[in-house]
């Protein structure tokens, strides 16, 4: 468990260090490639914003509250916060322009790797229904 929130220390930095790249605008020659991939964009922010609530979820000992009646990972919602009030800011940083598809990418992300952890370490096995 000790390397996992180690993972999730180190992880969090790269995130914070590619947000504060990108608000200075100096991000661009790093992140060239991806424009090359057809949606490149959005599918960094799928697999970078992912991983983090993935990773943050685990350090949490995937911990869940109830919400109308529904489970979510207490580290999703921590990282969806946070990561909508980083996009909605760029709406007042020059270097930045806000995209909503961003924002619907992060979502996709966290909703996924949130799935893949209740999926594979919660609940292995399905039930064999006859």
């Amino acid at each position: 468990m000790k390397k996992i929130k180690w993972w999730t220390f180190g992880y969090l930095f790269f995130v914070i260090a590619i947000i504060m790249m990108a608000n200075q605008g100096n991000y661009k020659f790093i992140f060239q490639w991806l424009h090359i991939i057809p949606y490149g964009d959005k599918l960094g922010h799928f697999f970078l914003i992912g991983l983090l609530s993935l990773l943050i979820n685990l350090s949490l000992n995937c911990a869940k509250f109830e919400l109308w009646r529904m489970n979510f990972f207490k580290g999703s919602a921590i990282v969806l916060v946070i990561i909508t009030l980083e996009e909605f800011s760029q709406v007042f940083i020059p270097s930045r322009s806000f995209d909503l598809g961003d924002v619907l990418a992060n979502y996709v992300g966290i909703m996924f790797f949130s799935y893949l952890l209740n999926r594979i370490y919660i609940y292995p096995k399905s039930p064999v229904t006859e």
